[in-house]
């Protein structure tokens, strides 16, 4: 994986990080990864567990992803933020690295109500859950314009509009 290829200097230290954890296969199990060891981009983090059918259960939202939406949403079902409409596609989007498995880069915008918008790059890369269960995504979300910090507090998110969607091969293809 050539992580230049990565807009922002957060998802380049996201895939380093990854790259460098211990494994026995391809995807490293969830326990080898403490997300306080890269305490800079933990305000940005989103942990998702997909043990449950059709449901995309949120473990942990970093304090800057939870600012970007307004309320935080951890324990709930990420589908339930997304519009009806859009969920399969959603639910696709954390399947889909999750069974092949590989990684995923999303360029999209945070659109909040007062109509101002947020572009971000967000890299998701899979884990095995330590009790054989399932699979979990751990995400990065880094704003384009500038290294992580505090994002800006335009209020809640009313929608994220997805520009560009590609997989990371991680040694097992893409989809």
């Amino acid at each position: 994986m050539d992580t230049k290829a990565f807009v922002t200097e957060g998802s380049r230290a996201w895939a380093r990080h990854w790259l460098s954890l211990p494994r026995e296969t391809v995807v490293p199990s969830r326990s080898v990864f403490d997300p306080l060891a890269i305490p800079r981009l933990l305000p940005h983090m989103l942990i998702c567990d997909l043990s449950e059918p059709g449901i995309v259960r949120i473990r942990l939202m970093g304090t800057g992803m939870v600012s970007s939406f307004g309320f935080d949403p951890t324990g709930r079902d990420y589908l339930e933020l997304v519009e009806p409409a859009r969920r399969q596609a959603a639910y696709e989007g954390f399947i889909v690295p999750a069974s092949q498995p590989c990684g995923m880069r999303v360029l999209g915008e945070n659109r909040y109500g007062n109509g101002k918008t947020l572009t971000v790059e967000t890299v998701g890369f899979p884990f095995r859950r330590d009790d054989g269960a399932g699979m979990q995504m751990v995400f990065v979300g880094t704003r384009i314009d500038e290294t992580p910090g505090n994002w800006p507090d335009h209020g809640a998110t009313t929608s994220f509009h997805v520009f560009e969607r590609e997989f990371i091969d991680i040694g097992a293809g893409i989809p």
